[in-house]
Order: structure tokens, then sequence, then C-alpha cells
């Protein structure tokens, strides 16, 4: 049985891009830190991203990821 609190690979992405303040062009991260940063596995780690790429919550420049204003807004709301 699956705890009822188990957080999504996405959403654990999500939650670690905040923490690290990946927010900016500035600050985005390459995959290979946000490798050692998270705790997913590479596949999950790549479906995620796409994942968070698809609903424009995450944003990609040049092999760098960082959270939009609205990936941004997603974190807030779980703290709220």
């Amino acid at each position: 049985m699956r705890d009822i609190y188990e957080l999504t690979p996405s959403m654990r992405l999500l939650l670690t891009m905040h923490n690290i303040s990946a927010v900016s062009t500035e600050s985005a991260k390459r995959l290979d830190d946000l490798r050692c940063f998270s705790d997913l596995k590479n596949h999950e780690l790549r479906e995620a991203l796409r994942e968070l790429l698809s609903h424009g919550y995450v944003v990609e420049r040049e092999g760098a990821y960082y959270l939009s204003s609205l990936g941004i807004s997603v974190v807030r709301s779980v703290y709220t």
C-alpha cells in the first residue's frame, strides 16, 4: 500500500528546485546538478522534468532549468 502523503517525482523535483533557489536564469541548474540535489533516479528525473516543462512550471534555457513564476506559485500553494 502506498503512503497517501508520498509525493510524485515531479512534485518532489518542483520542491527541490525551489529549495535550491533555481528560480531564475542566473540560478538555473543543469541536469547533473538537479540529479545531485534530488533523490530521483535518472529516468524519474527526466520524466519529471518533461512533465514540469509541459505544464509550464519549469523553464529550460541553454541546458539549464529553473522554476517559472507559475512553478513558484505552485510551490507556494503547498505551504499555504
